[in-house]
């Protein structure tokens, strides 16, 4: 099949917020239309009027464009097909491949139970299967009118041959009695006049395709390829929960994690390409084949995805994630700190502290109290030098004595920070290890309260020998004078 036949389709119900599930699905189409050149496109399946809401719609076009999937042509919305739907229903019943069905939900419920009772696969009973009923104003459905013999079978590109005997598929419902057409039946009527030339989706379809290869025969239309993908089990190898990450995209957002990392990990959920574990979307697209999903369920690993994260959040560009607490992060910020986002100390500052820490939120609540021009509220009860009053002066004595020595530095070089003074991280080193020792201390303890005060953090993520060059001198003047006062 030539690149430019090539149109898939990531088709959501908005009844609900995107989930991860749904994400991998439309990832795999996504790079299966990139790498082929093809097209990607987006249905929005929203004929359940009672379950479809606006703000589901909404949340799961956010995500896709925050993950970077966008649609190559417009989107579809089936709810505003109704009455095509119900015309193709009418041609299928005059070329005899449809009918309509008068009976009643009790009716058709109290048949399946006597089939139940008397061992047989419960099915509708096909009771109006050959009145050839005339459109009337009566309630009633329209079935599809099945095959009773013979077998229907597909070639899943996964799965190889999958082969289903009619006489267990039943005459399903196309068009309800209240008029709203079916999954099954409008799936089938949108993919053939999308063109859509490979259908990708979950393995909890495969049991619906028959039922919509019989459409596209009555339809005279070309059929797909079908590609049916592997569950996503959480770490109990059972149906992913919420519990065990089915959670909304949008949700990961919120929690700091890098669109780049949650692609990165949702393609290796089924598919793999050697011992190769990260990979860019350009990677993602030049790599990926359908024929290497694999067809057992994939185990959602909450380690691998935090894992993930982080080191995606060591390939991120210091102006990118700047951008991302700006936008994304806006309430872990003071007004004063927010504004500190856009300049040349907090770039300075990320590449010290993005490698350490995952997800963009930490990013942030460690970014934060560095940023501040003034003193930050810490709780200084777990200071070792609590226990011992003696140790506690002395380490008084040391900060004293350094807060003179760079004040008079930074003073009569005329700058504001002591790296523009000539105070370097190996130069912070060498006095904090001459300080302790002249004072009868351990590097360790004269570090601990000064890191606390002065970065805000009992451990942070950006070591003191790499800050004090970096911090406007002022800062950390008033930040030492506060842990003196402590």
């Amino acid at each position: 099949m030539s690149s430019q036949q090539v149109r898939v389709r990531f088709a959501p119900s908005p009844t609900g917020f995107l989930h991860i599930g749904g994400v991998r699905t439309a990832l795999f189409n996504y790079l299966f239309a990139r790498q082929q050149g093809g097209k990607f496109l987006l249905r929005i399946e929203d004929t359940d009027t009672d379950r479809s809401e606006q703000r589901f719609t909404d949340d799961i076009l956010t995500s896709l464009d925050w993950l970077g999937m966008k649609a190559d042509e417009p989107l579809l919305y089936q709810s505003a097909r109704l009455e095509h739907y119900r015309s193709v229903a009418e041609q299928l019943i005059l070329e005899g491949h449809a009918y309509r069905c008068t009976c009643t939900e009790e009716e058709v419920e109290a048949a399946r139970e006597q089939m139940i009772k008397e061992g047989k696969k419960p099915m509708y009973g096909r009771t109006c299967r050959e009145r050839n009923q005339p459109a009337s104003d009566k309630p009633h459905a329209i079935r599809a009118k099945f095959p009773l013999s013979g077998k229907t079978s597909f070639t899943d590109l996964i799965r190889g041959e999958i082969p289903f005997p009619n006489e267990d598929l039943d005459d399903f419902v196309m068009i309800r009695s209240n008029g709203v057409p079916t999954y099954n039946f409008v799936v089938v009527v949108d993919d053939i006049e999308m063109r859509i030339s490979h259908v990708i989706r979950g393995d909890d379809h495969i049991n619906n395709t028959p039922k919509q290869i019989f459409l596209y025969d009555a339809l005279r239309a070309p059929k797909p390829v079908f590609a049916h993908l592997p569950m996503i089990l959480g770490q109990d190898k059972k149906k992913l929960s919420k519990r065990n990450g089915e959670t909304s995209t949008n949700a990961y957002r919120t929690e700091g994690y890098l669109p780049e990392a949650l692609l990165n990990f949702l393609v290796r959920l089924g598919w793999s390409h050697g011992d190769q574990e990260l990979f860019t979307m350009e990677e993602m697209v030049r790599l990926f084949k359908l024929e290497d999903v694999q067809v057992s369920g994939a185990v959602f690993n909450t380690e691998k995805l935090m894992w993930i994260a982080g080191e995606h959040m060591k390939r991120a560009a210091p102006e990118r994630l700047l951008g991302i607490l700006a936008s994304d992060f806006r309430d872990r910020f003071s007004e004063s700190s927010y504004q500190a986002l856009s300049s040349p100390y907090a770039s300075e500052l990320v590449p010290f502290v993005a490698p350490k820490v995952k997800l963009v939120k930490e990013l942030a609540d460690q970014l934060h109290p560095l940023l501040e021009a003034g003193a930050v509220p810490v709780d200084g009860s777990g200071l070792k030098w609590n226990k011992d009053p003696a140790m506690k002066e002395r380490i008084r004595v040391a900060i004293i004595d350094l807060r003179k020595e760079w004040s008079d530095r930074v003073s009569g070089a005329g700058v504001n920070r002591l790296g523009d003074a000539g105070v370097d991280h190996a130069a912070v080193d060498a006095r904090l290890r001459s300080l302790a020792e002249a004072h009868g201390l351990k590097l360790g303890d004269l570090t601990q309260p000064m890191r606390l005060y002065v970065t805000g953090h009992a451990s942070s993520a950006v070591g003191l020998f790499d800050l004090f060059p970096l911090m406007a001198w002022k800062t950390i003047d008033l930040r030492l004078e506060v842990c003196l006062r402590s």
